[in-house]
């Protein structure tokens, strides 16, 4: 496979971040709403609610949860909320996946992108705890575009960023709503099923147990 460059997501496919999303979201709506966290049958509405929107940017998460459960409040004190538990969370437990900075390090040849629906803050932090700052370049964020995944936008800006056509690049995603970012960018696509079943999707070139292998396939 002829490859001109890589564009990673981040995370679910650097590491293993989705829990910390998952537990952040639930202690900050256990802190605004109450209600929607009381009893198990109400936490699972809500995990229901937040799983359909894994992949997709904080704040779009947050106004989509604002809606569904009739919250009375600035989508931006939710977002606070969640990126304080968050931070907290990476600054303490964040790894790399197993074998990915060897992997990683096999590619140095070719352009490596970020493309990620976090915002800046949380990706430079994220990506400074990780100890992988320096090896991609761009880093396109959700504050970099106009609309984040499942549009196609920032994984078009980072190929234009590459200097690549997206046709030429390869993405490797774990989300449905990243893997149609990619697919409708028209890019290639890898996925990894680190946070959640992708096998479904039409258009991938390969589903992988993890980033490690998508690029040990890719080697050949």
């Amino acid at each position: 496979m002829e490859i001109d460059a890589l564009i990673f997501d981040m995370d679910g496919v650097l590491a293993d971040t989705e829990p910390f999303h998952i537990l952040s979201w639930e202690l900050t709506m256990e802190k605004v709403s109450p209600a929607t966290m009381d009893g198990e049958e109400s936490r699972r509405i809500f995990r229901a609610a937040r799983e359909k929107l894994t992949g997709m940017s904080s704040a779009d998460i947050g106004r989509a949860l604002i809606r569904q459960f009739d919250m009375r409040l600035p989508v931006e004190e939710l977002l606070s909320l969640k990126r304080g538990f968050l931070r907290g969370m990476i600054a303490k437990d964040i790894t790399l996946f197993p074998g990915l900075l060897e992997e990683l390090g096999r590619w140095r040849r070719l352009p490596m992108a970020l493309a990620t629906s976090s915002s800046r803050v949380e990706a430079e932090f994220m990506i400074s705890h990780l100890g992988i700052a320096d090896l991609f370049d761009p880093i396109v964020t959700s504050d970099d575009v106009t609309r984040a995944k499942p549009a196609p936008d920032c994984y078009l800006l980072a190929a234009e960023r590459l200097g690549r056509k997206p046709a030429d690049c390869v993405v490797i995603e774990d989300s449905g709503h990243g893997i149609r970012a990619g697919l409708a960018a028209g890019a290639r696509v890898l996925a990894v099923e680190t946070a959640v079943p992708t096998g479904d999707i039409d258009g991938v070139e390969g589903v992988f147990p993890s980033t490690v292998e998508a690029l040990q396939w890719l080697r050949g």
